[in-house]
């Protein structure tokens, strides 16, 4: 996909904690108390060298196992070389993890 298809496609945030309509789609994310981010809009960045496209600013990525003692955390994040890259490996993260169908 392009980086602009890819941009219209990922959702401008997400959380963990998802609460459901009656129909059981996505109305809004709830925040909790636990480790890591619970909460978080995208971010695309440039670190100087890489590109980072995440939810959640360094260090505050929305993470879904966050009583995780040791990695691998599932964290909203993926770097690349290009902006694309990094699009492209967010959005594979968000479809493997149920943010987009």
């Amino acid at each position: 996909m392009s980086t602009d298809e890819l941009l219209k496609k990922l959702p401008s945030h997400i959380g963990r904690n998802k609460v459901l309509d009656k129909d059981g789609n996505v109305v809004a994310y709830e925040t909790d108390y636990k480790e890591g981010g619970d909460i978080g809009w995208l971010y695309l960045h440039n670190d100087g060298k890489d590109w980072l496209a995440s939810y959640g600013v360094e260090g505050e990525f929305v993470c879904l196992n966050p009583d995780a003692t040791e990695p691998p955390y599932n964290n909203a994040f993926a770097y690349g070389k290009t902006p694309n890259e990094a699009l492209q490996k967010l959005y594979d993260w968000c479809v493997e993890n149920g943010f987009i169908r």
